[in-house]
């Protein structure tokens, strides 16, 4: 099954990103964009063939980071909009190869090799990670949540 450990943004977030892009999106119309409701941040991608048992163990209780997203990049045939704040800690603890990983949310893949990126000029707001999830993904079927652990909050109550 192919998995995800990763973290969604909140509507608003996801909505403010949306209307930014709205200009680029009707100028780039090459590029494939990503539907809103499937932005995510990837802590760690666990493989067309893993099993979901555990793999969200360690991450639970972790402090939730205040992050935003901000600039953009390009890198293997995507457009990214990058995530500024301190998610490594989650990533680590997800198990990803910090060698390769960059926090980052991608937004469009380029149908051809040759393409022309636009820069994309965002910042975003701030806000709390308050979740990590554990995401099942297939061409054609979507993301299912399969598992969730809150974070800690300093207003959290026991």
């Amino acid at each position: 099954m192919r998995l995800f450990t990763g973290v969604f943004p909140p509507d608003e977030v996801v909505q403010e990103l949306t209307a930014a892009l709205a200009p680029v999106r009707a100028e780039h119309r090459e590029l494939r964009w990503v539907a809103p409701g499937r932005l995510h941040v990837t802590l760690r991608f666990h493989g067309d063939d893993a099993e979901p048992g555990g793999q969200l163990d360690g991450l639970a209780g972790l402090p939730a980071p205040t992050v935003r997203l901000a600039g953009c990049g390009t890198f293997r045939g995507v457009l990214w909009i990058g995530v500024e704040g301190p998610l490594e800690p989650l990533a680590v603890a997800a198990g990803a190869p910090m060698d390769t990983w960059r926090p980052h949310l991608t937004v469009a893949r380029a149908r051809g090799r040759r393409i022309r990126w636009p820069h994309v000029e965002f910042t975003g707001r701030e806000w709390t990670v308050r979740e990590v999830v554990l995401v099942q993904s297939g061409p054609g079927t979507g993301y299912r949540v399969l598992d969730r652990v809150p974070l800690s909050t300093p207003n959290a109550r026991s």
